[in-house]
């Protein structure tokens, strides 16, 4: 008999209808089923919830994992979406009393290092060691889990819908930048740069953020900042319109932006920390520059201004390295991990 895939997933509210890597599911040729919750008493599933030590454990994951969990009678592979969050009760699926050693733990992390070192609060032999199969969005995790399990490790990259996400070549783009966003985000870097751009060349960057991050910003001179809610066809204007993304972070494995910029050919302004390197590999010749290295940045933003046929060159080699992350191609290479 077959074993039946189960997925444990969520959805975002913030990634919008194209962004996720719940998104995966679309591209998937494999039969799966979703997991669902049924009721149980809301004091109950939040006691078990809390139990986890997991940061973002939301209550209604208790029920998905106990549905499956209890689930005994079919042979079943099990993929949690989101294992930095998702994961804890189905751990007991290798033990007393279930013993259910032909089931299939696969779960997917997103999170760097040092943020799975302070989310994760569990015993992590114990709950990591029940995975048979880890896929991780960047290679910087990969000693994090090596201490705590055998699993098979795999860096699978995150995927991007490259039909959406695009770009047409006879729309002028206009002279701005676009920063978005503020997951770990180097926002004193980002404040350096904008300055030195503005002491030497007159551009306007356009800054999309929370409300509680917007105030670093508001006071730059040609700095607008927008703190509502943006659309999906909003956001795809932002990237088809500016002529660079200004993206620094402090530590990263996967990003939507990232992928999003590369499809869309918005130039990335971006330093090499995590697993960026990873993504945008030095033969693509796309620039990718050190933390410290605030000039280089800087000078890379005005020659996008500045240079139209750069630009161009630089916006074409993001596409065709987009094309490698379509989820197509990362739906089937993680099939085959799951079926492996």
């Amino acid at each position: 008999m077959k074993k039946q895939l189960y997925v444990i997933t969520k959805n975002w509210s913030r990634h919008g209808a194209f962004s996720g890597y719940e998104r995966i599911l679309n591209f998937l040729n494999l039969p799966f089923t979703v997991a669902k919750r049924f009721f149980m008493p809301y004091r109950m599933i939040q006691f078990f919830a809390k139990k986890t030590r997991l940061k973002n454990y939301k209550s209604e994951i208790v029920i998905k994992e106990w549905l499956l969990l209890t689930n005994i009678f079919k042979k079943k592979t099990i993929h949690i979406l989101y294992g930095d969050m998702d994961y804890y009760y189905l751990h007991y699926v290798k033990r007393f009393p279930f013993n259910l050693r032909s089931t299939t733990l696969i779960a997917t992390f997103h999170h760097p290092p040092y943020e799975l070192e302070q989310r994760l609060g569990y015993d992590r032999p114990r709950v990591l060691g029940a995975l048979d199969k880890i896929i991780v969005m960047g290679p910087n995790q990969i000693p994090f889990f090596e201490k705590h399990t055998n699993a098979d490790i795999k860096f699978i990259p995150h995927g991007i819908n490259t039909k959406y996400f695009n770009y047409d070549m006879s729309h002028e783009r206009t002279n701005q930048i676009l920063l978005i966003g503020v997951s770990h985000r180097n926002h004193e870097r980002n404040i350096a740069i904008i300055k030195t751009v503005n002491a030497q060349i007159e551009t306007e960057f356009i800054v999309l953020s929370t409300p509680q991050t917007a105030n670093l910003y508001t006071s730059i001179d040609r700095v607008k900042v927008i703190t509502d809610n943006v659309s999906d066809a909003e956001l795809l204007a932002y990237y088809q319109n500016s002529k660079g993304l200004l993206l620094s972070l402090i530590d990263c494995t996967a990003s939507n932006s990232i992928l999003e910029a590369l499809a869309c050919g918005c130039p990335l302004i971006t330093n090499n920390v995590g697993a960026v390197k990873d993504y945008i590999p030095k033969e693509t010749g796309i620039p990718v520059f050190e933390t410290d290295d605030i000039e280089g940045s800087v000078s890379y933003i005005i020659r996008l201004l500045e240079d139209n046929d750069y630009l161009k060159t630089i916006s074409k080699k993001q596409r065709d390295l987009a094309k490698k992350y379509d989820w197509k191609v990362i739906g089937k290479t993680t099939e085959d991990f799951i079926l492996s």
